[in-house]
C-alpha cells in the first residue's frame, strides 16, 4: 500500500466521522440533561478524532511534496 492510498483510506474515514457528527449533532438537539452533557461529550470526541484523521491524511498526501513543509514535531533544520 502506498502513502497516497493510506491517505485515500485516512480520507474516507473522515468521511464517515463526518456522518457520525451529523447524527450525533441530531441527538444532541434531542436529548436533556445528563442525556445532552453525555452527548456533547461524545461530539467533543468526534471533532477531535476528524481533526487528527484529517491532518494524518493531508500529510500522508503530500508526504513526497517538496512544496509542502508542514512539519508537525520537528523544526526545519538550518542549512549550513
Amino acid at each position: 500500500m502506498t502513502l497516497k492510498e493510506l491517505a485515500c483510506e485516512y480520507f474516507r474515514e473522515e468521511e464517515k466521522l463526518d456522518r457520525q457528527i451529523t447524527a450525533q449533532r441530531e441527538a444532541l438537539r434531542r436529548s436533556v440533561g445528563v442525556a445532552r452533557y453525555e452527548a456533547n461529550r461524545r461530539l467533543m470526541c468526534l471533532y477531535e478524532m476528524r481533526r487528527e484523521v484529517h491532518s494524518t491524511a493531508v500529510l500522508l498526501d503530500t508526504y513526497y511534496d517538496k512544496r509542502y513543509d508542514g512539519r508537525i514535531y520537528h523544526k526545519k533544520s538550518p542549512q549550513f
